[in-house]
């Protein structure tokens, strides 16, 4: 039903086992699609330790989406080795923020700062998609990973909220760019979930445990719920969906007032 037989997805962001990336990627396979990944070189020594637990990955390629030259690279890489390949679905799972864009208070964050943190988690959507674009298979599917911080206040989230926003901002554009040719663009919403990006968010646990009191679920999602979703706008079974933030987050964003206010 899914059709993703013989199917290939470019996917970025696979950082360690915890990756949100490295669960869509262990549920592309059981689709039945092939994958190429693209990696960051910090990142080489934990990504090559995964290569051999999925059959399904048949290349690793170096990229560094805050380069115009590195990204280029990565589709150049791959052409060399698959000539005329094309790519299904892109998934696009990168966000990333300097330390100083939570360490001090958002009015004095620096330019550069800043600048990092918008280009590497929202305008790199943009840079990958320009590159893809001549390998894309007709019909293809984007995917990127957003939070609801991007339309709401989130505590100690900062920057990394600005540039949410941003992100799901180039999905709307992207989806409308590309649409006539049949290509599809959307974002998902998860809700928080333990990652290596996640855990350098200051009271980090406390919002787990507020998520999991007061969602309609109870409860918070994981890494495997976002990659069920992953898969299904992957598939033809999303075939009509395209410019939308899709919210994976145990229902809570559905919430204003909690029930445990009166607690």
């Amino acid at each position: 039903m899914l059709q993703l037989e013989g199917k290939t997805a470019l996917v970025f962001g696979v950082a360690s086992e915890d990756s949100i990336a490295w669960a869509i990627c262990n549920r592309l396979e059981e689709a039945g699609c092939k994958l190429i990944l693209g990696y960051q070189k910090r990142f080489m020594s934990r990504v090559f330790q995964l290569k051999d637990k999925l059959s399904a990955i048949e290349a690793f390629y170096p990229i560094d989406v805050a380069a115009e030259e590195t990204t280029a690279e990565f589709f150049h890489e791959w052409q060399q080795v698959s000539p005329g390949a094309k790519a299904d679905i892109v998934i696009h799972a990168i966000g990333f923020a300097p330390r100083e864009c939570f360490d001090r208070h958002m009015l004095f964050v620096e330019d550069d700062a800043l600048n990092t943190a918008m280009t590497i988690s929202a305008h790199s959507l943009q840079r990958i998609m320009r590159h893809a674009l001549p390998h894309l298979a007709p019909n293809s599917s984007t995917i990127t990973l957003t939070y609801a911080a991007s339309t709401r206040y989130v505590p100690n989230y900062g920057v990394m909220s600005i540039a949410k926003a941003a992100l799901e901002a180039w999905v709307r554009e992207l989806a409308m760019r590309v649409g006539e040719e049949g290509h599809r663009v959307n974002a998902i919403s998860s809700g928080p979930i333990r990652t290596l990006a996640a855990s350098g968010i200051p009271g980090f646990d406390d919002i787990l445990d507020h998520v999991e009191r007061n969602s309609p679920l109870r409860r918070n999602v994981n890494q495997d719920d976002v990659a069920g979703c992953a898969v299904w706008l992957s598939s033809p079974l999303g075939s009509g969906v395209t410019g939308q933030i899709i919210h994976v987050d145990a229902g809570y964003s559905s919430t204003m007032v909690p029930d445990s206010i009166s607690d």
